[in-house]
């Protein structure tokens, strides 16, 4: 396999991502190898957009040192999960001289019209953190009604509530949620309250007319 070392300028380096062990990356990988990238220069991750810190992924971005190279991605949300964080890989590309492509979208981001697509990815990421914060103040609104509701105990405090609406943007849920929760300021909340919360936020936010059991 060829080291990151002897990369040289203008190496198109391929970059692929599924979710889960389960899943197939063959699509990706094949799509990549069509474009033209050496298939010992395609970097693989099975696991979720919320972190920005995959394994594969940062070693992709270490082969794409030198100016003139290429990241290639079969479609632009194989960067991430938010526009936040696909915003601030392609800024980082941007600023070392690497040219980004997205094979689905037709994304290229050399000349002036990549320059212009980057500045406007950076509005809608705005507008993502926004609409977060409306949602978040919108749930935490709900947690208090719901508050003195058959007198329960108040575990998803307004900082838990706020915290938790930031992890679901960046595509966590479950476990690693409550866990989170554990370690904000509050009353103690045990794994089945805070999974009863998350129930109650998922079906509020498919319907937020519409208050269920």
């Amino acid at each position: 396999m060829t080291s990151e070392s002897e990369n040289r300028p203008g190496t198109k380096i391929g970059y692929a991502r599924v979710s889960t062990s389960e899943q197939n990356p063959d699509m990706q990988i094949q799509a990549l190898k069509n474009y033209g990238v050496d298939p010992a220069l395609i970097y693989v991750d099975r696991a979720s957009g919320g972190s920005m810190t995959r394994p594969a992924f940062m070693r992709a971005l270490r082969a794409c040192q030198h100016d003139g190279g290429e990241f290639v991605v079969w479609k632009l949300d194989r960067l991430g999960r938010t526009l936040g964080g696909i915003l601030g890989t392609l800024k980082l590309l941007s600023e070392r001289g690497i040219a980004f492509v997205s094979l689905t979208e037709r994304v290229d981001t050399t000349g002036p019209m990549g320059k212009a697509m980057i500045h406007l990815l950076a509005v809608f990421a705005e507008l993502e953190r926004d609409l977060i914060r409306e949602r978040t103040k919108a749930a935490i609104d709900r947690a208090k009604e719901r508050g003195e509701v058959g007198g329960r105990p108040k575990a998803m405090t307004e900082d838990r509530v706020a915290a938790a609406i930031e992890l679901f943007a960046q595509g966590e849920r479950g476990n690693t949620v409550w866990k989170a929760m554990q370690k904000i300021e509050g009353p103690t909340i045990s794994r089945a309250a805070y999974y009863a919360w998350q129930k109650d936020w998922d079906a509020e936010s498919r319907a937020p007319d519409v208050h269920g059991e």
